[in-house]
């Protein structure tokens, strides 16, 4: 009897091994496989402090139970409705190795950056997880992640069909290796951030000799700005009635004050385009500056990137923009004052790189309209333009014959009439 309970229990005992066998292999084999995450390391501090700092738990119970429905334009809800924390964490996972596609006028570039702006779409709990610590430099680490991986070789495998879209313009720019597959290119970030081969043909500047002349400073969509510009926020909501907070936008420039009352355009950047920024003014560069902060926050994005594509419209509120990681050049241009340039990095924009030329300046240093100030990598961009008093009227756009005003689509469901 008791050799047959001895056989019993080793048969159990034996079971229990192999089935804690199988569980350890299997949990192995999903560690191993998250462990291929290029971002596993913001998404595993995301969960440490999830599990262990109950403030933080908080907060981001908060946000999902706040997630609000979008507005009736948008043919879908919002897709963090009734999601929870485990949700968020396998959309960071996706979202990490995405690589964007094109077809004809259209791209998914921004098709997780907008997602993920769902999620703290007039949600002020979305809002403090993003901007504040230690959300703020997940984040922030989880951007510089997924930057690593847009300079890797895994992220060459739709370069080849940007390349053949007529948009992307692709005979402008140098190329690596015209005979080799990408043309050479070693990743997308390389290829996104690719430069022109010949800028006076390709992006000629508008009479070049005369510097009253303001000129665009990259490819954009651009729009004025209709925040007043002052050195505090205003504390009422009202539309089109916030304040830009030109001190907090400069952080850091002691002659802040100087553009009170003053005018801005922006220039926002399409994942499609080209990723260099340059002067729109002639003089000398005085001052410059990189503010480390937030990526991801702008609590509106209808307003901010609205369904007719006019990104940055007369409606945004661009105040938020102060809070997000940006850099700045001041430009003294004698004749017509100083002109503020802010270069914005938000929605997985892991750098802002200046030229170097154009860092940690000591002392002035001239720079031609036109000449190259500095480049973003992939992600949303945004390029402000801030005029002292009375320099530049901002509300409307000048053009000159002959200038782009638009694109036609290149790729339309519109039917031929002769078809």
């Amino acid at each position: 009897m008791m050799k047959q309970f001895t056989s019993k229990r080793i048969f159990v005992g034996l079971f229990c091994i192999l089935i804690c066998s199988c569980f350890t292999f299997s949990f192995a084999v999903a560690s191993n496989e998250n462990a291929n995450c290029p971002c596993q390391g913001s998404i595993n501090d995301l969960k440490y402090y999830y599990e262990n700092d109950p403030k933080f738990r908080n907060l981001l119970t908060s946000a999902f139970k706040n997630m609000q429905h979008l507005p009736a334009e948008y043919r879908d809800d919002n897709p963090w409705l009734c999601k929870n924390f485990s949700y968020l964490v396998e959309f960071l996972t996706d979202w990490c190795t995405f690589l964007p596609t094109i077809d004809g006028s259209h791209d998914d570039g921004l098709k997780y950056i907008q997602e993920f702006a769902w999620f703290y779409y007039h949600n002020e709990y979305g809002v403090r997880f993003v901007q504040e610590t230690p959300g703020r430099e997940i984040m922030q680490r989880f951007a510089r992640e997924r930057g690593k991986f847009m300079d890797s070789k895994a992220s060459t495998g739709k370069i080849e069909d940007w390349i053949k879209d007529p948009r992307v313009e692709i005979g402008d720019y140098l190329l690596p290796d015209p005979k080799a597959p990408n043309y050479g290119f070693k990743s997308f970030n390389e290829f996104f951030t690719r430069t022109l081969k010949d800028q006076a043909k390709s992006r000629p500047q508008t009479m070049p000799d005369r510097d009253y002349i303001i000129s665009a400073p990259t490819d954009c969509i651009m729009n004025s700005i209709p925040q007043r510009i002052t050195d505090i926020t205003t504390l009422l909501q009202t539309k089109f009635n916030q304040a830009l907070n030109i001190v907090d936008m400069l952080k850091g420039y002691p002659h802040a004050k100087r553009f009170i009352g003053g005018t801005a355009l922006s220039c926002v950047l399409m994942p499609n385009t080209y990723h260099y920024y340059h002067s729109p003014v002639n003089g000398d560069v005085v001052f410059s500056k990189i503010v480390e902060d937030a990526f991801y926050g702008y609590d509106n994005f209808p307003a901010w990137a609205p369904p007719n594509g006019n990104v940055g419209y007369y409606g945004t509120e661009f105040n938020q923009f102060e809070n997000f990681q940006r850099g700045y050049f001041v430009v003294d241009t004698k004749k017509y004052g100083y002109v503020a340039l802010v270069a914005v990095g938000l929605n997985t924009i892991s750098s802002i790189v200046f030229e170097e030329k154009f860092k940690n300046i000591d002392e002035p240093v001239p720079v031609k309209r036109g000449e190259m100030l500095g480049h973003f990598r992939y992600g949303g961009s945004l390029f402000i333009m801030i005029f002292e008093p009375n320099r530049y009227k901002s509300d409307a756009i000048q053009v000159r014959l002959g200038n782009q005003i638009g694109l036609f689509d290149t790729k339309s469901d519109i039917p031929s009439p002769c078809e």
